[in-house]
């Protein structure tokens, strides 16, 4: 009993040795990483810095011309340099938000392997554990508890040989059986720590994710109010203002006729998609439940949305009211240079519409093509979640195609009924338009 006892205490020791040795290995990879990603991090911050020293004294030279008419040239040469450190810090931002969002995808399937192997592990658990109790129970019941059993129940010399080898066999399968059990529990809980590693890696780089979302946001409201003092930007709000009453009902009624395309193509992927799910469940009707008492742990969601058009930020036209009983149902990204800029999925997905009908690629300000998005793209998320890219003057993908977060769709245009060269882009959740600014 005593000799038990002793290797139950150096058994407990060796355990914990290891799952110690495990997490501070964890631990030290991540505080290596940390640190390459933090000098990486540090020189963008540093540039950023820079520029923003450089954006404050564009700021006050801003302050003295806007005061004379007569140096309204050097104002907005002056304006578009501060326009462009603006647009640049945006860029670095969007650089860190990039590689935070790598990362949180990394420890957010490292999260779901862990729990994977957890539940694959529970189930080991609790087979060898209802094997082991029915090899007790066995014991019991035929009294074969003892060496000393076996030989005074022996009808003769060979018969107790027979039994004392069989013993032997029977003490070798339970021993091996215990020590199996014995290594799935300590691998269950060096994984179950590892997985609580994982999540406070992940709370850390969501806590990052936001702050830098709120940095961007900041950012981009600063240069959104900047942009509207651009002679280019003045210029396209003035044909806006001009548009008549006629006009912008004529546009509200083509982009109802356009949403009501697009509804029936969500529709149509909506009816394939259960169909796909009912045949794939009557396909796995026999499926093993997880042990009762498992205690795998839910996964993080996190929205994962990037900007779609790298490196142009100004928001021409937000999520909400416009105009005269008009609601803008996403935003409308726009600015100089940007015609003929990438368009990129703002996370993977699969593409389930595309329309490449619309050839008038230039501002306009009546119907045409039939299509008030002209050409665009719909794309479909793994986590339910759709995206829309519309205006484009061309497309680079086909329906059914697989894309991946940051992969050009299509270049920026002015098809179907445009104002001017922008991306008109959309996010639904559950069906329904958001304001994407909420998820970018």
């Amino acid at each position: 009993m005593r000799r038990l006892l002793n290797y139950k205490r150096i058994l407990t020791f060796v355990v914990t040795c290891i799952m110690t040795t495990s997490v501070l290995s964890s631990s030290l990879d991540i505080y290596d990483n940390k640190s390459i990603e933090a000098k990486t991090i540090a020189e963008l911050q540093e540039q950023k810095k820079e520029n923003q020293n450089s954006i404050a004294n564009l700021e006050k030279e801003l302050k003295e011309l806007e005061a004379n008419q007569a140096e309204q040239q050097g104002y907005q040469k002056t304006l578009q340099k501060q326009i462009d450190l603006m647009q640049e810090n945006l860029r670095i931002t969007e650089e860190e938000l990039t590689k935070i969002n790598n990362d949180i995808t990394i420890a957010q399937e490292n999260i779901n392997q862990l729990n994977s192997d957890i539940a694959a592990l529970e189930q080991n658990v609790a087979e060898n554990t209802e094997i082991f109790k029915q090899r007790l129970k066995a014991m019991y019941v035929t009294g074969n508890d003892s060496l000393a059993t076996a030989i005074l129940g022996s009808t003769d010399f060979y018969d107790m040989i027979s039994r004392v080898e069989m013993i032997g066999k029977i003490a070798d399968h339970d021993s091996d059986l215990i020590e199996g059990l014995k290594k799935d529990i300590e691998m269950l809980e060096v994984s179950k720590n590892a997985l609580e590693t994982e999540k406070l890696t992940l709370e850390m780089k969501q806590g990052e994710q936001e702050t830098k979302k709120a940095e961007f946001n900041e950012n981009l409201e600063s240069y959104n109010t900047a942009m509207k003092k651009s002679d280019e930007e003045i210029e396209r709000l003035k044909y806006e203002e001009s548009l008549t009453e006629q006009q912008i009902s004529e546009h509200k009624a083509n982009f109802d006729a356009a949403d009501a395309e697009i509804e029936a193509i969500f529709e149509r992927e909506e009816k394939k998609k259960r169909e796909e799910e009912a045949k794939k469940q009557q396909q796995n009707q026999v499926q093993s439940n997880p042990p009762a008492g498992s205690s795998v742990i839910p996964s993080y969601s996190v929205s994962g949305f990037s900007w779609p058009v790298p490196g142009h930020y100004y928001i021409s036209s937000g999520y909400g009211r416009r105009w005269k009983n008009d609601f803008h149902e996403g935003i409308d990204i726009a600015g100089g240079g940007i015609q003929g800029a990438s368009v990129c999925a703002s996370k993977s997905g699969t593409v389930i519409g595309v329309s490449t009908s619309c050839i008038h690629n230039y501002r306009k300000s009546k119907k045409c093509c039939g299509n008030g998005y002209g050409n665009y793209v719909l794309v479909q998320h793994d986590d339910g979640t759709r995206t829309m890219y519309a205006h484009l003057q061309s497309v680079y993908v086909s329906y059914g195609d697989k894309v991946s977060g940051g992969q050009a769709l299509g270049a920026v245009g002015c098809t179907g009924y445009s104002t001017g060269f922008h991306l008109h882009f959309e996010i639904r959740v559950n069906g329904k338009r958001v304001d994407p600014q909420q998820y970018l």
